[in-house]
């Protein structure tokens, strides 16, 4: 019984808005870093998709070590561990709609969260040193989720 609620509640996290966008909620009970060993937090579970809609406007992000700010800068996106991309993070916005125009790809071009896609999604700060030609990102939260069939 204690299984079905939380599935329960891990797809009612995912919702539909007026226009038929699916919404990922960024929230305490799917973050997959800084639990307990052993423990893991919920998955998402979308419909396949050109887009969704991530909203972080209820989450309080934790402070970065040695950063001005707490604000994210970067959202990650990696499906089936083979394309990687990565959209910006403006001042303020707490909204942003994951698709083509607004992800940039590492490998290969964004085509939708398909049937049977796994994923994972990554907020925090992107640090770039351009005298080392190295960056690092530092996670704020992360989240995991499969597209249904």
């Amino acid at each position: 019984m204690k299984k079905f609620l939380a599935s329960l509640f891990g797809i009612a996290s995912v919702t539909a808005s007026a226009a038929g966008m699916q919404v990922i909620t960024v929230d305490e009970q799917h973050i997959q870093m800084g639990l307990a060993e052993g423990q893991v937090g919920e998955y998402y579970a979308i419909k396949p998709a050109i887009e969704i809609e991530l909203d972080a406007s209820g989450y309080k992000f934790p402070a970065i070590p040695g950063q001005e700010s707490n604000e994210p800068n970067a959202i990650q996106l990696i499906i089936d561990n083979e394309h990687q991309f990565t959209a910006y993070w403006d001042p303020g916005v707490t909204k942003y709609t994951l698709n083509k125009a607004t992800l940039v790809p590492r490998y290969k071009d964004f085509n939708g969260f398909n049937s049977g896609d796994q994923f994972v999604i990554a907020i925090g700060a992107l640090v770039i040193d351009h005298e080392k030609k190295a960056q690092a990102f530092k996670v704020q939260w992360v989240g995991m989720g499969k597209v249904q069939p």
